[in-house]
């Protein structure tokens, strides 16, 4: 039996990714531990669930064969290199590789009105499958169309809102930035794609909101200078923050090879915090990308273990699409860092460059031309 035991924290996209690559290796014994609450899903599937016909089986996530503990991490004991599982039980390792994923910002718990709205079941996330499940059942309810407050404007409101006004509901999308999504999609793309908003669906842009109150079987938002929203209910989209067991309750800060500040400790996904010479401090948490992060952090755990080759510093170049009002967006690297700059051409594409590197391309309708950037990216003009 191998003396070498890597345990994988998380069984989203990048844990899954990491235990797959390590359990390749006959040497490695993997172990996968998953939240108690968690049903390992393909996320990027859930709205499939939500809005569409997929039955929830249709999105489980195929793990690898490995051995899989379903008990939450409460804690890493980083001296005794032990984690203490919500049961009780220690797992002792060699390795540790934390993938537990993010958590979606709610309603700031200060809101007036916030706890009210929760606990009347008129506030609803689009997460985990089980947030998807619920909307599901959520929209089934009404006899024809709901008008539906959609609070935020990344890549998840941007979506939503396409596909529910497309369902023929009222879609209010209600944001604090005057052009939303620019963390999501870079500058330009998230211009465009506010012009398409407003064409299609309610927008208050550049608005907050003061609080909310349930009324009627309803929800009413006020935003400020005294505007009331009156909704059905109301779907959140702020984004997501890193969600690790202690001591990484607010994610783990990696270096290029993800390794965490604690010996043997490597960090990959949506809890991971980078930090980067040319990128500064970053974080992206979509499926892609999370699922290349935990490939990487295996590859340095077995680099660490004298059993593979170095592979070098982390760069984002996964993609992703998302269809927002009949538009195909697709995005490579890191298009919300840098300066955006238009290509010439007929396609709309655009190159995001900081410290003389191309670290992102987006574009819409142009999937080819983007995609064909994800190799190149990162590396010194000439």
């Amino acid at each position: 039996m191998s003396s070498r035991h890597v345990v994988v924290l998380g069984a989203g996209a990048s844990g899954v990714g990491a235990a797959r690559m390590l359990a390749s290796r006959g040497d490695t014994r993997v172990t996968l531990v998953a939240r108690s609450d968690e049903t390992p899903s393909t996320r990027m599937l859930i709205t499939g669930v939500a809005f569409g016909p997929l039955p929830p089986e249709a999105v489980a996530l195929p793990l690898p064969e490995v051995e899989f503990v379903a008990d939450t991490a409460n804690e890493v004991e980083l001296g005794a290199r032990r984690v203490r599982l919500a049961s009780g039980a220690r797992l002792g390792y060699d390795a540790l590789i934390v993938a537990t994923g993010s958590r979606p910002r709610g309603l700031p718990p200060e809101l007036p009105g916030a706890a009210e709205a929760s606990s009347a079941g008129l506030v609803h996330g689009l997460h985990s499958l089980d947030d998807a499940l619920r909307l599901r059942e959520r929209l089934a309810g009404f006899a024809g169309a709901a008008r539906i407050a959609i609070l935020g404007g990344g890549a998840i409101a941007a979506e939503t809102a396409s596909t529910l006004r497309a369902q023929g509901h009222t879609v209010i999308l209600i944001a604090r930035s005057r052009v939303p999504g620019i963390a999501a999609f870079g500058a330009p793309v998230a211009e465009r794609l506010a012009a398409e908003h407003s064409a299609r669906v309610l927008t208050r842009f550049g608005r907050s909101v003061d609080a909310v109150a349930a009324a009627d079987g309803g929800l009413v938002i006020e935003l400020d200078r005294g505007e009331r929203v009156v909704a059905d209910f109301a779907l959140l989209a702020f984004g997501t923050e890193p969600s690790g067991p202690a001591p990484w309750a607010d994610g783990v800060h990696v270096d290029g090879r993800l390794r965490a500040d604690a010996p043997g400790v490597f960090g990959a996904g949506g809890v991971a915090v980078h930090r980067d010479e040319v990128l500064g401090s970053w974080r992206i948490d979509h499926w892609e990308d999370a699922a290349a992060q935990g490939a990487h952090a295996a590859q340095s755990v077995l680099h660490e273990f004298g059993a593979g080759a170095d592979p070098g510093d982390y760069r984002p170049r996964s993609s992703y699409l998302a269809m927002v009002h009949g538009l195909v967006v697709s995005g490579v690297g890191a298009p919300a860092c840098g300066e955006a700059r238009l290509e010439d051409g007929e396609e709309f594409v655009a190159r995001h460059e900081l410290g003389g590197r191309v670290v992102g391309v987006s574009g819409i309708g142009a999937v080819g031309t983007v995609v064909q950037w994800s190799p190149r990216l990162h590396e010194a003009s000439a």
